[in-house]
């Protein structure tokens, strides 16, 4: 039987009504949203603090880095993804980010935040395009993953941030203006740069089965990362939901988007099992390749050897009759 400890994810910004944006959350909580990815097949994941206030920024920051040391070196928190706030402020590219805490990239309040997670912050998400985001990458590019997200940079700016260090987009295929030109626009600029890993939601709403097709056909299996960009409305009953910048909407069928702008994305409300059941339910990957890009695919873009990793005790296995993978210990 072919079995893992879980998956690997890249972008999670929380789980069952724990918000790792929110200040106010209390590490105890990030601990117990981690324990409960863990139990549901995420045996890995960057804690992902996006676009706030530079103080609310700082003490996420500092909340995560406590989380992982009371895990300690076993725990399925691996570092920290900051996702912005060194984004496109472009309606459509900047997604459901706030635009008053939009900044471009601030190298020496990088260093600062890196110094609170101790060098935890493993992935930077930012938009090359914007002033000074060049030489930031450069600068910080050897010791953490760099990845284009929630950008618009032409074609020549976009391979200058390669030759700087850019090594990853996130979320491909989304984060981008819902309306976009046929031959000139970011996912072909993006496409033609084939030094880029490419991270994708594989959840059935950020990406229809033709583009999934379309990048499984296109992108090899080595350059590919699934994500979930699972938030903390994941696990809650479809609703409105207020919350700081405007309400939220989980609709019955699993889609989260802001409540008066249904275009956009907020987020995903599938973990990162669902989201592979759901790319082993296009029976276009075998279960090697699955596993490729949701677990160590991931790992290697951290600079993580997935082969310890794999030994660690097995949570999912793969159901050969059924064509998925299946949790060993469902509810423990």
């Amino acid at each position: 039987m072919l079995s893992l400890p879980g998956f690997v994810d890249l972008q999670v910004n929380g789980y069952a009504g724990i918000d790792f944006l929110d200040p106010a959350t209390p590490v105890a909580d990030l601990l117990r949203a981690a324990d409960r990815l863990r139990q549901g097949g995420t045996a890995g994941f960057l804690l992902t603090v996006t676009t706030h206030r530079r103080d609310a920024i700082e003490i996420n920051i500092a909340h995560a880095r406590e989380a992982m040391d009371r895990q300690g070196p076993d725990g399925n928190i691996l570092g920290i993804h900051l996702e912005g706030p060194f984004i496109s402020p472009e309606y459509g590219y900047r997604g459901a980010h706030q635009l008053p805490y939009i900044i471009a990239p601030d190298l020496d309040w990088f260093r600062s935040l890196q110094q609170i997670a101790r060098g935890a912050i493993r992935m930077v998400t930012l938009a090359p395009e914007l002033p000074g985001a060049l030489d930031f990458i450069g600068a910080i590019a050897a010791g953490t993953l760099v990845s284009l997200g929630h950008a618009n940079p032409d074609y020549p700016t976009l391979r200058r941030a390669v030759a700087a260090g850019l090594r990853a987009v996130t979320h491909f295929g989304n984060g981008c203006h819902p309306e976009i030109n046929r031959h000139d626009n970011i996912l072909f600029r993006i496409l033609a740069c084939s030094e880029l890993n490419l991270c994708f939601i594989p959840d059935g709403q950020h990406l229809p089965e033709p583009f999934l097709r379309m990048l499984l056909n296109s992108v090899p299996t080595r350059r590919l990362a699934a994500t979930s960009d699972v938030v903390m409305y994941a696990g809650m009953p479809p609703g409105v939901y207020e919350r700081e910048g405007g309400r939220i909407r989980l609709r019955a069928d699993g889609r989260l988007c802001p409540a008066d702008d249904e275009k956009l994305l907020y987020g995903s409300s599938s973990t990162m099992l669902q989201c592979m059941n759901h790319l082993a339910g296009l029976r276009q990957l075998a279960p090697s390749d699955l596993i490729d890009l949701g677990v160590c695919n991931p790992l290697r873009l951290l600079g993580l050897d997935p082969a310890p990793f794999l030994r660690r005790p097995a949570r999912l296995a793969w159901d050969e009759r059924r064509e998925h993978f299946v949790n060993l210990h469902p509810g423990v």
